[in-house]
């Protein structure tokens, strides 16, 4: 059994030597090889990050495709087209949620402590305690709750800011005991929101959704994050309602075009902040014991969790 890795941002032999630790724990015989390094090799599992289409279709007997990470709209579409019925299997947190966590709950409260506004008066020595909002009217709003939202929303609500979300269906098995609306209550939705959490996935549905109408539903001094993908939001309409004083401020880990260019207007707004897409970030060690658990259920017959519906996209 081979499994081929394609993931040119990460030494191949840490997924190697990661890899061939858990193949052995779990008893399967495997050798891993290099696809940047090796691109004619076969083999029957692939784990990938942005795979070059020419190789994925140079690869004929693939059985499953893991994809390094929560998002997989980069490769869906072109798996269903090449290789029409080879699963596409996505990592389930593998220590991602914890850092996605993090990132929410810094990125709250940042907002609530008006930190940005502290910034301001820093560039100007200007010595201003400012008023605080009630935590309790401090309600913030998680756009998609999975296993990323949903770990997010969980350390929202131990630090008692009220929480609710919105989700496809209206539904969410996270157990978080908030409100949960379905999408086609999209603007009540944004209008109860004083910080959005955006984490849904990139879908012909997603693409475009938050636009000029959609985020002018949030109330006055609204904040922003989005650490699930760029083209989930307007980017221009986000800078006209920034420029405007709607939107107090936002946290953008995730852009339309990566890297941001050089002359985009995101970088120099001052109630903006950029992460270069560091959100939730793969961890090889967990990552590769997944993947291993996830070919051991595969090799007993077994469907493996983290299966992509390709016709929803997630």
């Amino acid at each position: 059994m081979r499994l081929a890795v394609w993931d040119p941002d990460e030494p191949f032999r840490r997924w190697r030597d990661a890899l061939m630790q858990h193949a052995k724990e779990t008893g399967l015989a495997i050798d891993v090889i290099d696809a940047c390094a090796d691109p004619d090799a076969q083999a029957e599992f692939a784990l990938v990050w942005r795979p070059e289409p020419d190789w994925l279709a140079g690869q004929l007997g693939l059985r499953a495709v893991f994809n390094l990470g929560a998002g997989v709209d980069a490769i869906a579409p072109t798996l269903h087209r090449l290789h029409p019925g080879v699963p596409l299997i996505r990592l389930e947190d593998a220590g991602m949620g914890r850092q996605m966590a993090d990132y929410v709950a810094e990125g709250v409260l940042h907002a609530y402590r008006r930190m940005m506004d502290y910034s301001a008066q820093q560039a100007r020595q200007r010595w201003e305690p400012l008023p605080l909002p009630p935590r309790a009217s401090f309600t913030v709003g998680f756009l998609g709750l999975g296993q990323m939202g949903a770990a997010a929303a969980r350390r929202v609500a131990a630090m008692d800011f009220p929480i609710h979300a919105c989700t496809r269906s209206g539904q969410s098995s996270a157990g978080l005991g908030c409100p949960v609306a379905a999408l086609d209550r999209l603007d009540e939705f944004l209008a109860q929101t004083r910080v959005l959490v955006v984490l849904l996935p990139l879908t012909a549905d997603t693409r475009g959704l938050l636009d000029y109408a959609a985020l002018s539903r949030l109330p006055q001094g609204a904040h922003l994050i989005n650490a699930s993908r760029g083209a989930v939001i307007d980017q221009a309409d986000l800078l006209d309602l920034l420029h405007g004083g709607h939107l107090a401020s936002a946290l953008l880990d995730v852009f339309a075009t990566e890297p941001l260019p050089s002359d985009d207007p995101l970088w120099r707004h001052s109630r903006v902040r950029i992460t270069p897409h560091v959100a939730a970030q793969t961890l090889v060690g967990p990552s590769a014991a997944q993947v291993m658990r996830k070919i051991a259920a595969i090799e007993r017959g077994e469907r493996p969790g983290g299966v992509v519906d390709m016709r929803l996209g997630y």
